[in-house]
């Protein structure tokens, strides 16, 4: 997976302006892993609960990864953009977030 390019015409904070992208890449592998598990034991007919219970688990972990970019790119918003401006862009990532929910 490339990270994406930054657009040179906007200033608007990217993941590979915020933070490292290896710890997010990683993090996104590991549920990919946890993700062909699932299939797998659906393929094989797992247990209904041991199932659930590892769907579970890749949400709460893609969630986990959703929070930490959320987080470094708020930082890098607050430095980067005027108050009106990054209040404006807290609003909207809550909104985002709402909708996520």
């Amino acid at each position: 997976m490339e990270p994406a390019a930054k657009d040179k015409s906007s200033d608007e904070p990217t993941v590979t302006d915020a933070l490292e992208i290896g710890p997010i890449l990683d993090r996104l592998k590991r549920v990919e892993g946890q993700v062909r598990g699932v299939q797998k034991m659906i393929g094989s007919g797992a247990d209904c609960e041991a199932i659930l219970t590892q769907v579970m688990a890749a949400r709460a972990a893609l969630e986990r990864i959703a929070a930490q970019i959320v987080m470094a790119n708020l930082e890098k918003c607050f430095d980067a953009h005027s108050p009106a401006e990054a209040r404006r862009k807290v609003v909207r990532t809550v909104q985002l977030l709402s909708r996520a929910t």
